[in-house]
């Protein structure tokens, strides 16, 4: 094989050209920058050139602001140079034989994974019907729809109504607990947590230091009482302390994290948004179904007994890596 052939190849180009594919694992890339015959040479090395046609192309491809950089006859001379030495790199580094290194090698097959995978998820079938559209939109209309909700911290004290002594007990422990959190900065949501973890009775609430999370004014008085809910509806600003809230269950302190405002999107508002969400959905649907097809066309199969075997101990010390880590599709 001659040495300019050998220095636009990438492998060898001699089974191609006898009319053999080359070998299982092998490719074949043509290198030349160049690819179609013809055209004017503006400038030229061993079997190869850039074109005046390509160099309009190139221009035309670029913003006005970076076009007018090479009106000036230097800058562009300067272009055009920086494109041929760069290909000039990559018939040294062919000389060289650098196709063959490893990094060079798992470089390759990312690039052609990525490609890949553009590819495939470009062809893929992702039109959405107003059938469809309809559907995700009644499925997910919680996320369209839904009541004003408050964020509150509370400190809970188990008090029944009916047993007026645990209640003025509890309400004199509560009226203790309550200047304690006015004596806080009004923003100092930790301060106020601390005090329902290390006082709070209700077990559900007092490890997230007394955190209710997001309610609605239903959810609330169904779940702590219409007191509280009436409590919380006075609070207007974020960090505001109620009083002591007393419900049938017991005392409660109430501190205004924050509130989220009512939603109330029709279908035309989340069309688009949700047409999006579609195509992703088949567009990822479509990958799976094409890695499952590549994979049984390929016969992947994994031995998990010797998969089992292979050692990994995570106190041992990092190794100097032997070459570069291999490239992986996370499973879909």
């Amino acid at each position: 094989m001659s040495a300019p052939v050998r220095l636009l190849t990438l492998a060898l180009l001699v089974p191609a050209a006898c009319g053999r594919t080359p070998q299982e694992g092998h490719a074949d890339f043509d290198l030349h920058h160049t690819r179609q015959a013809g055209g004017q040479a503006v400038a030229r090395w061993s079997g190869d050139a850039v074109t005046a046609e390509e160099l309009s192309q190139r221009f035309e491809e670029m913003s006005p602001a970076l076009r007018e950089r090479y009106t000036d006859a230097r800058a562009r001379r300067e272009y055009v140079e920086s494109v041929a030495r760069f290909e000039l790199l990559v018939r040294d580094a062919l000389a060289r034989g650098l196709q063959d290194d490893p990094e060079v090698v798992e470089a390759t097959k990312r690039a052609l994974v990525n490609r890949l995978m553009r590819a495939q998820l470009e062809e893929a079938s992702v039109q959405v019907t107003d059938a469809e559209l309809e559907a995700a939109y009644a499925a997910r209309r919680d996320d369209f729809v839904r009541p004003e909700a408050v964020r509150l911290s509370h400190v809970f004290l188990a008090a029944p109504r009916p047993d007026a002594a645990r209640v003025a007990d509890a309400r004199k422990r509560a009226e203790a607990l309550l200047a304690r959190a006015k004596a806080l900065p009004e923003g100092d949501f930790a301060g106020f947590g601390t005090l329902a973890r290390e006082n709070s009775e209700e077990p559900r609430t007092a490890p997230l230091d007394g955190d209710l999370r997001f309610l609605s004014d239903d959810a609330l008085a169904h779940t702590y009482g219409a007191e509280v809910a009436t409590a919380a509806r006075a609070l207007t600003t974020e960090g505001a302390l109620s009083g002591v809230v007393q419900t049938d269950a017991g005392l409660h302190l109430l501190k205004l994290r924050a509130r989220r405002p009512a939603l109330n999107l029709t279908l035309d508002d989340v069309r688009e948004e949700l047409r999006v969400r579609l195509e992703g959905e088949k567009r990822s649907r479509a990958w799976a179904a094409y890695l499952a097809r590549v994979e049984k066309g390929l016969s992947l199969s994994v031995d998990t007994e010797v998969l089992a075997k292979v050692p990994l101990d995570v106190a041992a010390p990092m190794k100097k890596p032997s070459g570069p880590l291999p490239g992986t599709v996370p499973a879909p």
